[in-house]
């Protein structure tokens, strides 16, 4: 059976898809996969993963000529790839391939992590054969079905002692903030503020983005803490299994890690993110599972309070991650591997 994962440019997209093709093929199924993706860094990566990659990367975006070329390009991938099966994962790159991959009668399913469905996931939806979903959603009809959020391969639970010694730490609490692999200002901004007016005995992890990492280390350097600083590291599952507070976005990817090592968080969602993270985040704190903090009307002496309170209080953290329990979106590679076939 050949495969087509229909993805867009952006991590967030591709690399579930890359955990799902990983899970075929680790069941020992003959199937031949390809990606169609229009990030070139992204495209890389999948080539060196042992994937065929498909799609036009344009340096620069304009709406009406992307239309117009995704167009033919998805006709032309389909009588070239000639599909048995295409699997969607949003953005209005994957658009074309997956509506016309329906409208000619292929098995077409689409996979939606989040909470609510981006746009070009809800007309998608209307001609598609399944939705997959990652939050298990209630009274949406047979089509919908929840698999979960498929984890790294590398993301597995390490002892904490063990995971701390690695990092050079004591046995107080370790606050992890990070935003995303390219950092965020406004996260680095505030973090960086609570660092320096919270007392008290804590370590900390900051995962700062290449753009400000200088800044912030000349910062850190000042201070007399134990610290893990680094603009990025690949190592995530040592990170978070030394961390006891986490301060992050709301991607749907984060949330299935954080459910995963069952951390408390206090969520920031992007507000650039189409709502998608606001409803993620919202989706957690209303099973008291997580804090959440938006950025539009940020209220730091709050956000201060709430951290110092979760450092203090042991209980508090545990029964945060008690709620976690109910949560269960982030499932581990090998279970996933397991329990899925597409």
């Amino acid at each position: 059976m050949r495969i087509l994962f229909v993805c867009d440019r952006s991590a967030g997209h591709i690399f579930p898809a890359l955990a799902i093709a990983k899970a075929q093929i680790e069941q020992g199924r003959n199937d031949k996969v390809y990606f169609f993706a229009t990030s070139l860094f992204l495209k890389e990566r999948l080539t060196e993963e042992g994937f065929k990659a498909f799609g036009k990367c344009f340096s620069a975006r304009n709406i009406v000529v992307e239309t117009f070329y995704r167009f033919f390009e998805a006709l032309y991938l389909i009588f070239r790839i000639r599909p048995h099966k295409l699997i969607g994962f949003g953005g209005r790159d994957s658009f074309f391939l997956i509506l016309l991959g329906s409208l000619f009668l292929l098995d077409t399913s689409i996979y939606e992590p989040n909470v609510t469905c981006g746009r070009a996931n809800i007309v998608l939806s209307f001609f598609v054969r399944k939705v997959l979903c990652g939050f298990n959603r209630t009274n949406c009809g047979r089509k919908y079905i929840a698999i979960g959020i498929p984890l790294r391969p590398n993301i597995k639970k390490i002892n904490k002692n063990e995971a701390l010694r690695a990092l050079g730490f004591s046995d107080a609490p370790v606050i992890f903030c990070f935003g995303g692999s390219q950092g965020s200002v406004f996260l680095n901004g505030i973090f960086t503020k609570l660092i320096d007016s919270v007392r008290g005995n804590y370590q900390v992890i900051h995962l700062t983005g290449q753009r400000e990492y200088f800044k912030i280390a000349q910062f850190y350097n000042k201070m007399n803490i134990n610290k893990f600083v680094k603009d990025f590291y690949y190592q995530m599952e040592l990170l978070y299994s030394a961390a006891d507070i986490v301060i992050c976005r709301a991607g749907a990817s984060t949330l299935a890690e954080l459910s995963y090592y069952k951390l408390p968080a206090l969520l920031i969602p992007h507000p650039a993110a189409g709502g998608h993270q606001k409803a993620n985040a919202m989706y957690f704190e209303a099973r008291q599972a997580a804090y959440v903090f938006l950025q539009e009307n940020f209220d730091f002496g709050q956000f201060r309070n709430t951290v110092e309170n979760l450092l203090q209080d042991k209980d508090l953290r545990g029964n945060v991650r008690n709620n976690l329990n109910d949560i269960k979106i982030g499932i581990a590679f090998e279970d996933f591997c397991r329990d899925n076939c597409f």
